[in-house]
């Protein structure tokens, strides 16, 4: 008896939760302690103070993505002028590991993102082109490895991306595995244009030592959008909104499963103010809902816009 009891409670939570996940309007993608970002002081968890990042070498904090590998550590970069590699850190700011991209040279470095995607996988985005003259630019996707090491990689996808009409700037990319593609938006003083490129599958099995594969392709424009100088992106692994910042707000496209995208994106924004950092350079959401922000600037920052999910 008390196995059946046991039994009929679980097939319901089940079924809750899948029929809470399919609910119209809704987009519900990442139940929210799966990767649970929660530091230590109570004042940088209700967004009324910074959390400082101690590395020294992290000068120009210029991308922000939580782990899912560790759920209580967070990956930065600097912009440009340092190696290929990510700095790792606790949930109370202190340097807890490293990454290397082997045969990588880091041109400008603009963003990144972490995603599951049938394994925990990071993106990093060398997208950075304020002269507008690069001929290409490059993506590496990659598994995550424990934020809590020094690590080098060797394998991973570099994706040689193109635009239409030749160089553009951008320091805003974002991955939603929902739809397979990754969205770049520009950053120009008036006007930003959306692209998306295909999000190419994993690769299957141990490739440790595989070396990079690189695939060439061509963004694709799907919307104009009047967010000047945009610095960052993201999609809340929860909710599935997208988030963009430039340097004195953020801006939600709250998630529809009815309203595609690029219609989405025609609308008036939900803005929030930024916190009082220095230059905010990229926003990330946590697996709460949660969304911070970081900033150049010595020491590197990271402080959470103070509203409720």
């Amino acid at each position: 008896m008390q196995r059946r009891t046991t039994l009929r409670r679980f097939f319901i939570a089940c079924s809750f939760a899948f029929l809470v996940a399919w609910l119209p309007g809704s987009v519900c993608l990442t139940p929210a302690n799966v990767h649970a970002w929660e530091p230590k002081n109570e004042a940088v968890v209700a967004g009324h103070a910074f959390l400082q990042l101690d590395a020294p070498s992290l000068t120009e904090s210029s991308g922000l993505a939580f782990s899912h590998v560790a759920p209580q550590c967070v990956w930065s970069h600097n912009d440009s002028g340092d190696k290929a590699r990510l700095y790792a850190f606790t949930n109370s700011g202190e340097y807890c590991g490293r990454l290397v991209l082997r045969g990588v040279t880091a041109h400008d470095w603009e963003d990144m993102a972490s995603f599951d995607d049938g394994g925990a996988r990071l993106l990093v985005a060398d997208v950075g082109d304020n002269d507008a003259q690069r001929k290409s630019v490059s993506l590496y996707l990659f598994d995550e490895p424990d934020p809590r090491k020094r690590s080098y990689v060797n394998s991973f996808q570099h994706l040689v991306i193109r635009y239409p009409g030749g160089p553009r700037n951008c320091e805003s990319v974002a991955v939603d595995v929902r739809r397979r593609r990754i969205l770049m938006l520009g950053k120009s003083p008036l006007l930003a244009t959306m692209y998306e490129i295909p999000l190419p599958e994993r690769p299957p099995g141990d490739r440790s030592a595989a070396g990079p594969s690189v695939i060439e392709l061509e963004a694709k424009p799907i919307q104009t959008l009047a967010i000047p100088l945009a610095t960052g992106m993201d999609l809340c692994p929860t909710t599935g909104d997208l988030w963009i910042s430039n340097y004195l707000q953020a801006y939600r496209f709250p998630a529809s499963k009815r309203i595609p995208l690029e219609t989405r994106l025609r609308q008036i924004p939900d803005i929030f103010e930024l916190p009082k950092l220095k230059q905010v350079e990229a926003i990330a959401v946590d697996g709460k809902g949660r969304v911070w922000v970081t900033s150049e600037g010595i020491p590197a920052k990271m402080q959470r816009l103070a509203f409720t999910p």
